[in-house]
């Protein structure tokens, strides 16, 4: 099977290409594109959405508009899949006028009688989200990590007061079987019913949501006669089924010892009850 490999021949081929550009040599441009109709080149501007072989033609008509311009690469990334492949980097455009315009692109290139070709390029030019939307969005994955931390409940108040918790892990039987029987917009739409469900009924008998996870949920509570209340809640709600139709949960509980840390569990308590869950039967 083949796997995505980063690829120093496409590397290769950008650098020819920026040099092609920099160096007006219009023909071996065209060499690098396809010539299907499938090829498609989006600019910078937005009218600038072209599909099918003509495309490259447009872009050396500008080129020459401009003066010809001067490509200086950033730090580009190949990678290959077979015979696809793909580039991205942030290169600078120097126009004859002196001035630089930092670009975005990305190429996906595919083998076309026997060399590669772009079928497809997306050039941007960064704009602050402040202008796009009036207001800052999150920048990098730190950002996101340090929100689901800060987002994460403090589950120390499941534990009871010797130190014990219950630990309950769900899911709903045969999702995959659901899954492909209503597709993917329905599906969705039966994992939100479900997911009020078990939210609501764990926090009707103090129990915390420790993660979600897709079709099913860890949960954790104070005692074992909060967990089978809430248990039992969640099972006689979906048990009356979505919309005429029947869907099941198992869940599986285990109480004992716990190592604790402030949004999660671990541990042997949390390994049985995963296990418990694992064998139960819908309903």
């Amino acid at each position: 099977m083949a796997e995505i490999v980063p690829s120093e021949e496409l590397r290769a081929f950008y650098l020819r290409f920026c040099a092609a550009m920099s160096g007006d040599d219009a023909d071996a441009v065209r060499g690098m594109f396809s010539t299907n109709a499938c090829l498609v080149y989006v600019g910078t501007d937005p009218a600038e959405w072209w599909m099918g072989p003509d495309s490259a033609e447009v872009m050396l008509r500008q080129n020459q508009e401009l003066g010809g311009i001067e490509v200086r690469q950033g730090s580009p990334v190949a990678y290959s899949l077979g015979n696809v492949g793909w580039i991205a980097d942030q290169p600078r455009v120097v126009l004859r006028t002196g001035a630089e315009i930092g670009l975005r692109l990305t190429l996906v290139l595919a083998i076309e009688r026997g060399h590669w070709r772009i079928v497809q390029w997306h050039g941007s030019i960064g704009e602050k989200d402040e202008v796009s939307f009036g207001r800052t969005l999150t920048k990098n994955i730190e950002h996101v990590e340090r929100s689901v931390r800060d987002e994460r409940p403090d589950v120390r108040p499941a534990s009871a007061p010797d130190g014990t918790v219950t630990i309950a892990f769900t899911d709903i039987e045969s999702s995959s079987v659901l899954l492909d029987r209503l597709g993917d917009a329905a599906f969705m739409r039966v994992l939100s019913w479900h997911d009020r469900i078990v939210r609501e009924a764990a926090e009707q008998q103090n129990g915390f949501v420790v993660k979600s996870q897709g079709d099913g949920f860890m949960l954790a509570f104070p005692s074992a006669a909060l967990a089978l209340r809430a248990s039992l809640v969640m099972r006689e709600r979906i048990k009356a089924g979505f919309e005429g139709l029947p869907v099941r949960i198992r869940v599986g509980l285990h109480s004992g010892e716990a190592i604790k840390r402030s949004d999660d569990f671990y541990g042997r308590t949390v390994v049985i009850a995963a296990r418990i869950g694992a064998l139960a039967l819908g309903g």
